[in-house]
C-alpha cells in the first residue's frame, strides 16, 4: 500500500502540536514566575491569553507555512526560524490586546519572560523530536530503486539531496530504452553519489524478486522510449511505481500525478492509502500489540511448562521470514514442532498438501506429541489447532514487523520461488490473520487461490474490512474451523 505525501503541514502537525504545548507551558513558567502564584485560573486575563496565542499559534502555523522543510533545518536555521515564529505570534497577541484595550491588564516581563522561555523550550523540543523521527525514518526507511541511465542517475541525486530525507536509495538500476544498461557488466560503476549500482535493464526484474523494495522511479531521457515491459512487471509485483516524463498505459492499476523531490511524475500503486487510514491502522496494531502481549504473559505461565515437559528446550520458536515489500524479520510463536522441525522438512515435501510456494500437512510427525506417524494429538497439536502458538506473534505487531490483519508472512525459501505476480502480495505487512485465515486456511491448498485472495484485500483494503476480519477470526478460532 503506498501513502501519498501530504502537505507540509498536515504531516509536520506533530511539531504544531508540540509548539502549542511549549507555548502554554512557557506562558505557565512565566506566570508562574512574575506573579509568585502557579495557580493562575483566577485571572481571567491570563485565561484569556492562553487561548489567544493557541488561536494565533495555529492561525500563523497554517498560513505561514512554519514547517516546510523543518527536518531538513540545521541548529542554527531552526533557532532563527524559531525566533521568526515567536516574534509574529507574539505581535499579533499584542495588537489583538491593544484594539481590545486589555493590554494594561498584562504585564510586561510575563511577555517577555514567555518569549524568551518558549524560545529555548521550542527550540529543545523541536530538536529531540527531529532526533526521534530521524531514527525511526533510519529504521523503517521508505526504500526507492532509481531505474534511469548514468546522466538521470546523476542529476536525480542531487533533488534528492537537496530535497528529501524519507526517501532511502536503495540502489539504482542503469537501463536505457533498449532495454541494456549501456555498460558491460564488468565495466558498470559500482556505484555513483554513494548509491550503489545493484543492476541493469537485465537484470532489474531478479534484483526486485531477491530484495526489499518500496517503490521504483524510473527516468529515461526525453528522446528514449519507455521500458513498458519492465514497467509492467513490477506493476505485476504491486510495487509502487514513479514514471518521470509521461504516462504509460503499461502502468497496472490507479495512478496520480505527484512531485518527488522536485521531479513531476506519475505515480502507479496497488492500493493508495490517507496518513489517517494509515494512523487508525498503526493504532489500531498497538492496541491490540499490547492486549495481545498481555495475554500472551498469561499463557506463558501455563503453555511454557506444558511445551517444556513434552520436549524440554527453548519454548519459543523464531524464525526469519519476509514482510512487507521484502524486509526479513524473526517471527516469534509458541514452540508446537520438536527441535528438528526444520531439517526434517525437507523429506516430508513429497506429503505436502497446498499447491505452490507453501507448505502444509494435517498429520505432520514434527508436532510435538504427534508420534512417528503424526496421528496423535499431543500439546503441540493442541496449541497449534487452538492458534495459541500465533500469540507471541503480538510482540511483532507492537514492534511494527506485522500487523493485525494482513497477508501470512512467508518463509524466505518460498519468496525465492515466487513467480513474478506473486510478489504482490508482499505489498503490505504480513499480518497476524487475514482473508486466507478467516476463509477457511486449510481447505484452500492452491497458493494461487491465496495469492488471489490477498491480492483482493490489498485492493480493497479499509478499517472497516480490518475490524471485519478480526471478528470473524475470534469466531474462527473459538469454533476450530480451518484448522487441523
Amino acid at each position: 500500500m503506498y501513502q501519498k505525501s501530504p502537505s507540509s503541514l498536515i504531516k509536520h502537525i506533530d511539531f504544531m502540536i508540540l509548539d502549542l504545548v511549549c507555548f502554554l507551558l512557557s506562558l505557565f513558567l512565566a506566570c508562574a514566575i512574575r506573579l509568585n502564584n502557579g495557580d493562575i485560573h483566577s485571572l481571567d486575563t491570563y485565561q484569556n491569553l492562553f487561548i489567544i496565542i493557541a488561536l494565533i499559534h495555529i492561525c500563523t502555523s497554517i498560513f505561514d507555512n512554519n514547517y516546510k522543510g523543518i527536518l531538513r533545518r540545521g541548529y542554527m536555521k531552526e533557532f532563527f526560524a524559531i525566533i521568526r515564529h515567536i516574534a509574529v505570534v507574539f505581535a499579533v497577541m499584542l495588537v489583538l490586546f491593544f484594539f481590545l484595550k486589555a493590554s494594561e491588564d498584562l504585564s510586561r516581563l510575563v511577555i517577555i519572560y514567555a518569549a524568551i522561555i518558549s524560545l529555548f523550550v521550542i527550540w529543545i523540543a523541536r530538536t529531540l523530536w527531529k532526533k526521534y523521527i530521524h531514527h525511526r525514518l533510519e529504521k523503517n526507511p521508505r526504500l526507492m530503486l532509481l531505474a534511469t541511465d548514468l546522466a538521470g542517475a546523476e542529476r536525480i541525486l542531487s533533488q534528492f539531496r537537496d530535497h528529501m530525507i524519507d526517501f532511502t536509495g536503495k540502489g539504482i538500476a542503469l537501463i536505457d530504452s533498449g532495454g541494456d544498461s549501456g555498460f558491460a557488466s564488468d565495466d558498470r560503476p559500482e556505484a555513483i553519489d554513494g548509491i550503489p549500482v545493484v543492476a541493469g535493464a537485465d537484470t532489474l526484474l531478479d534484483y526486485l524478486r531477491a530484495n526489499a523494495v518500496d517503490e521504483i522511479l524510473f527516468s529515461v531521457p526525453q528522446t528514449s522510449a519507455i521500458p513498458s515491459e519492465m514497467i509492467r512487471q513490477c506493476s505485476l509485483m504491486g510495487i509502487t511505481i514513479h514514471l518521470e516524463i509521461i504516462s504509460s498505459d503499461e502502468m497496472g492499476g490507479a495512478r496520480f500525478e505527484e512531485d518527488i523531490a522536485g521531479l513531476a511524475v506519475m505515480t502507479s500503486y496497488l492500493k493508495l492509502i490517507t496518513p489517517g487510514q494509515a494512523f487508525l491502522k498503526r493504532a489500531m496494531d498497538i492496541a491490540g500489540g499490547l492486549v495481545g502481549v498481555l495475554l500472551t504473559g498469561i499463557l506463558f505461565l501455563f503453555v511454557a511448562p506444558a511445551i517444556y515437559i513434552s520436549d524440554p528446550g527453548p519454548i519459543f520458536f523464531g524464525q526469519e521470514r519476509v514482510g512487507k515489500n521484502g524486509r526479513i524479520f524473526k517471527l516469534y510463536k509458541f514452540r508446537s514442532m520438536y527441535q528438528d522441525a526444520e531439517e526434517r522438512k525437507a523429506e516430508l515435501m513429497e506429503k505436502n498438501e497446498m499447491k505452490g510456494q507453501i507448505f502444509k500437512m494435517e498429520n505432520d510427525p514434527r508436532i510435538i506429541g504427534s508420534g512417528p506417524d503424526g496421528t496423535r494429538h499431543g500439546i503441540g497439536h493442541f496449541i497449534s489447532t487452538t492458534s495459541i502458538d500465533e500469540f507471541p506473534q503480538f510482540w511483532n505487531v507492537l514492534r511494527g514487523d506485522m500487523s493485525l490483519v494482513g497477508t501470512r508472512p512467508p518463509l524466505i525459501g518460498e519468496v525465492r520461488e515466487y513467480d513474478i505476480h506473486h510478489r504482490a502480495r508482499l505489498a503490505v505487512k504480513p499480518g497476524l490473520t487475514g482473508l486466507w485465515q478467516v476463509s477457511g486456511r486449510n481447505n484452500i491448498v492452491d497458493f494461487e487461490e491465496i495469492v488471489k485472495m490477498d491480492t483482493t484485500y490489498i485492493r480493497d483494503w479499509s478499517i472497516d474490512l480490518d475490524i471485519k476480519i478480526l471478528f470473524k477470526t475470534v469466531a474462527v478460532v473459538f469454533a476450530r474451523k480451518g484448522s487441523k
